[in-house]
């Protein structure tokens, strides 16, 4: 007689007030999974006894806003669950309206990836008194590819929660309200946040500059990345590497973004290490990418590698431009002034990565600015706030 094997696909129908295994199966996703991605429509509650697997390395936990439903508090809980190096991966799809999903899509350790897909937002009621019907399966490793993909789009759209998002979000009141379904969407559809840009005078010659910089870059990197690899292999030193840095960047070649002043801090300064930390950011899956400059920037302060933060950013946004900031003054004071600062208690890593996010969504929002990327506008940044 053939054994018995498990369904390929469950069928979880829960009723008021019945036990199912729905709570373990997220439970036992959040504690197995070495990523994890969680789409969640709103935010009520949260479970904070639900574990975290330590070698989690890809989280994206993405919330809607929609009519004001989601709570507060409850973000407030996951914020303070998250791990510093992931607390800028907790976003809410502040610039979609009609954000629905919820789903949670995850691997583990063996590379066998999973789903649940249904009725259920991680909320109390989802587990307790509703009428839910969810499906939890595995997938195939193609299927979770594309989920990662998807989940990517929207954070296009998404920002980081943290305390100054909550401070302008609105919450709807626990009473129905009497104004129309119309009426109610109205007060919810703009974004929570005003992602103004600054528009300085002298701004277009300034961005010229910039793209000056850009294509000087361009003519040299390859030469440049070379002595990252060189450096990072070990087959030159450090000081070797200081020393033949302004063959490929700065000096009389150009391609430098910033002025002069992170070299009295970084001569002394562990480029092989901040080689082998970029070069890993560089060669990272795109979806993954951001996961691993936390990662590596996160290593570089714990191991005080001085040029972690001035000099690797702009390697990142040279290389980068349209992902990743150069980390300085004026953007710090930008983001000051609209009310927009990282997560408390997030990591360097994570800091950065937060930095990066809103950004993107600042260029996504001004489509007529005439700053086209990241690098352009860290130069319009710089110009009005230097």
């Amino acid at each position: 007689m053939a054994a018995k094997t498990e369904p390929d696909m469950q069928l979880i129908l829960h009723a008021p007030n019945e036990d199912t295994d729905l709570s373990d199966r997220y439970a036992h996703a959040f504690a197995s999974a070495i990523e994890i991605l969680v789409v969640n429509a709103y935010l009520t509650d949260w479970d904070k006894s639900l574990k975290l697997n330590p070698r989690c390395k890809h989280f994206r936990m993405i919330i809607g806003k929609d009519f004001g439903i989601t709570r507060k508090a409850a973000c407030i809980s996951v914020m303070n669950w998250l791990p510093a190096s992931l607390k800028a991966n907790f976003l809410v799809a502040d610039e979609i309206v009609g954000f629905h999903p919820k789903a949670v899509f995850w691997k583990d350790a063996n590379g066998d990836v999973f789903a649940i897909v249904g009725s259920s937002n991680l909320t109390i009621a989802a587990f307790a008194t509703n009428y839910e019907a969810n499906i939890f399966c595995q997938i195939s490793p193609d299927d979770y590819q594309a989920a990662k993909k998807w989940v990517a789009n929207i954070i296009a759209s998404s920002v980081p929660v943290s305390d100054d998002w909550l401070e302008q979000y609105r919450e709807a009141s626990r009473h129905v309200p009497k104004t129309s379904p119309k009426q109610t969407r109205v007060q919810t559809d703009d974004p929570v946040v005003s992602l103004t840009l600054p528009r300085p005078a002298g701004m277009n010659k300034q961005i010229d500059v910039r793209r000056q910089q850009l294509a000087e870059y361009a003519k040299n990197s390859g030469g440049l990345m070379t002595l990252f690899r060189n450096c990072a292999e070990g087959r030159i030193t450090s000081d070797k590497f200081y020393n033949d840095l302004p063959k490929y960047w700065g000096g009389d070649v150009g391609g430098r973004l910033q002025g002069s002043g992170w070299e009295r801090q970084g001569k002394g300064s562990d480029f092989q290490a901040l080689s082998e930390s970029f070069l890993r950011i560089v060669d990272a899956a795109d979806t993954d990418r951001d996961d691993v400059v936390i990662e590596e920037m996160d290593r570089l302060a714990k191991n005080k590698v001085r040029t972690r933060s001035a000099f690797l950013s702009e390697m990142l946004c040279l290389k980068f431009p349209s992902l990743f900031p150069v980390v300085n003054k004026p953007v710090k004071e930008y983001l000051a002034d609209i009310k927009f600062r990282a997560p408390s208690g997030a990591s360097e890593g994570a800091k950065y990565l937060d930095l990066a996010r809103k950004l993107r969504v600042s260029l996504k929002r001004n489509p007529n600015h005439p700053a086209k990327n990241l690098a352009e506008l860290d130069a319009v940044i710089w110009l009005k706030y230097q």
